[in-house]
């Protein structure tokens, strides 16, 4: 009964650390190089939602999925709560479960139709900000 209960827990124990290096590959996935600018859509957004988001101005927004991977979406107009938003939700029209360029952002009770969401590498880096002498 004893060897049965460490075989167990060594198995349990072995199959725990091979989890972990998958799981780090999902934080870095990146598009290919021939995905990257084309028109595409987020599925599963629906039901599983956004990991992340960061406003570009007030006419676009990357957005990231669940799995890390980054989109660049393009609004319709202005959508003038976009830069200052701290949360956002999206209408994926009929009741979708994926995002594309027919949905639709919703910022502060401001509805921005989507004209184009591609597949991107995410904002760029934030310059950081000299430290003034003195």
């Amino acid at each position: 009964m004893i060897r049965t209960l460490t075989i167990a827990m060594l198995a349990a124990v072995s199959l725990a650390s091979v989890a972990t290096p998958v799981f780090a590959k999902q934080q870095d996935r990146t598009w290919p190089a021939d995905k990257l600018g084309k028109e595409t859509s987020i599925p599963f957004i629906g039901t599983i939602g956004l990991y992340n988001f960061e406003a570009d101005s007030d006419r676009g927004v990357w957005l990231q999925d669940q799995q890390r991977r980054w989109y660049y979406a393009t609004v319709v107009g202005p959508c003038t709560g976009l830069p200052f938003a701290n949360r956002i939700g999206v209408d994926t029209r009929f009741g979708g479960t994926q995002l594309d360029r027919t949905g639709t952002l919703l910022v502060d009770r401001q509805r921005c139709p989507i004209n184009s969401l591609v597949a991107s590498n995410g904002p760029p880096p934030k310059a950081k900000k000299a430290k003034k002498k003195g």
